[in-house]
């Protein structure tokens, strides 16, 4: 068997940020693999290790097996990033290497270029590795690698397996949590009856030290002063020993939560019915770029509360037809009416200003003033000083639930919210974050998107192809 195998390995980029600390595991020529993880937690850096790209810092990669590394392709036009996607696939399962690399294999593929790059790998009698956050391409792994805070945690089972044992883990975390909660809450109780029992104490003293003084009994005085003092002292050692165990149960209740996932975010409920009658009415449309005729005669139509998914092979007008009802495109020809308010999230989420913070944001955006946009960020989890970030600083999640705050925060949501291929770029986590988010809004949507989990996950009740 061909294996490539991590002993005690750490990288960092920089050295007071360590991507990879101490870590061991072992690749070999026969599983299917992949790798998750937040954006920026090191999972490509782990795939440049086993091609041999970079070296640790320090410990070592043993190199057993060859490779063929896939880089992520990026591309702004999506027919042309599905063929480059496809070709550079083309070239890695022909490479013949003990272990593929693939990192974002199915970024750019429309659905009939996914299903054959799902029969390719199935039938690929090699191991490969993939980095990936497409939960279809995670369910056909034999193991699943999470890489976190430097470290790894291998779960030896699919995608439905991890989710599993994810959810274990957090409930056993929930369950240490409470446990911790009542501990601390019982200590300060106890902390409680011990300063009475101390007050009482010396409240009794006092009494018969003031008979003491009247009686001009000195020697009684001098065992009451004594009696005092030792009180005192019995009571300043309790009182450590309480506050000891008080620093460290409030410790690692901070370490509970730390490693909990905090990502549920509030969506309220408007106090207004959602635009229930036609939202979209197209008719007969004519558009193109040049000579290529991307609508000719095409006609289209959403009601209020519908879930329409629109899909089809990469350059077919998708994002075309989104940008024409949200009227950054004009049509060359027919008709379009749009009714209600309309929201577009787009791809790269460049919705929110940059240079302002996700307070200012939401301000602007859902139209609330800053008290009220305050309490709208503390629903999506930016609390306190969090609110302030600039939207600039923000990383990947932290930007998608600021996006949303903004968006869907206030009572005043959209009638429609369009989204074009939202799942793109976004961890697994994020992914779960703006699922639970589109499950609480009651409005009508209108996507585009090849993630079959995604759509079936937000409830979408119609699908069109567009040829």
């Amino acid at each position: 068997m061909q294996t490539i195998s991590l002993s005690n390995v750490s990288f960092s980029y920089d050295s007071s940020n360590p991507i990879l600390d101490g870590v061991s595991v072992v690749f070999n020529n026969s599983d299917r693999v992949a790798i998750v993880g937040d954006n920026g937690s090191g999972k490509t850096t782990l795939l440049k290790l086993l091609a041999g790209e970079i070296s640790p810092d320090s410990g070592n990669v043993a190199h057993g097996a060859t490779t063929y590394l896939m880089r992520q392709i990026n591309a702004m036009d999506a027919k042309s990033g599905g063929e480059r996607q496809s070709a550079e696939l083309w070239r890695a399962f022909n490479s013949g290497a003990a272990i593929l690399l693939l990192d974002e294999p199915t970024n750019n593929l429309d659905s009939d270029a996914k299903g054959r790059f799902f029969s390719e790998l199935m039938a690929y009698p090699f191991g490969v590795v993939v980095v990936s956050h497409d939960r279809e391409l995670l369910q056909k792994m034999d193991r699943i690698i999470e890489v976190a805070n430097g470290k790894l945690r291998v779960y030896g089972g699919n995608y439905d397996f991890y989710v599993a044992q994810k959810r274990a883990e957090q409930a056993k975390l929930e369950s240490k949590l409470n446990n911790t909660e009542n501990r601390i809450s019982r200590l300060n109780k106890t902390k409680i009856i011990a300063l009475d029992c101390a007050a009482t104490g010396q409240k009794k003293l006092g009494q018969t030290r003031h008979k003491a003084i009247r009686c001009g009994n000195h020697k009684a005085m001098s065992g009451i002063n004594d009696a005092s003092d030792k009180l005192d002292t019995v009571l300043a050692k309790k009182l450590k020993l309480i506050n000891k165990k008080l620093d460290e149960k409030i410790q690692e209740r901070q370490q509970i939560s730390e490693a909990m996932r905090d990502d549920k975010i509030k969506i309220p409920v408007p106090n207004k019915p959602f635009y229930s009658k036609e939202l979209v009415q197209i008719s007969n449309l004519g558009f193109g770029y040049g000579t290529n005729r991307v609508f000719d005669g095409f006609d289209f139509s959403m009601y209020g509360g519908q879930r329409i998914r629109i899909i089809g092979k990469n350059g077919s007008g998708k994002s075309t037809l989104l940008k024409i009802i949200c009227g950054d495109l004009k049509p060359e020809s027919g008709t379009v009416k749009t009714f209600g308010k309309i929201a577009y999230l787009n791809q790269d989420l460049s919705v929110l200003d940059r240079d302002k913070t996700i307070v200012e944001n939401i301000m602007d955006i859902s139209d609330v003033l800053k008290h009220d946009a305050h309490a709208i960020a503390a629903n999506f989890g930016f609390r306190g000083d969090a609110s302030n970030k600039r939207a600039s600083v923000l990383s990947g999640g932290e930007l998608l639930k600021a996006t949303l705050a903004a968006i869907l925060g206030a009572e005043n949501q959209p009638d429609l919210l369009i989204l074009d291929e939202p799942t793109n770029n976004l961890e697994i986590k994020s992914i779960a974050i703006l699922e639970d988010a589109l499950n609480q809004y009651r409005g009508a949507i209108l996507l585009v998107s090849h993630d079959e989990i995604f759509a079936k996950n937000i409830n979408v009740d119609k699908t069109i192809y567009i040829k």
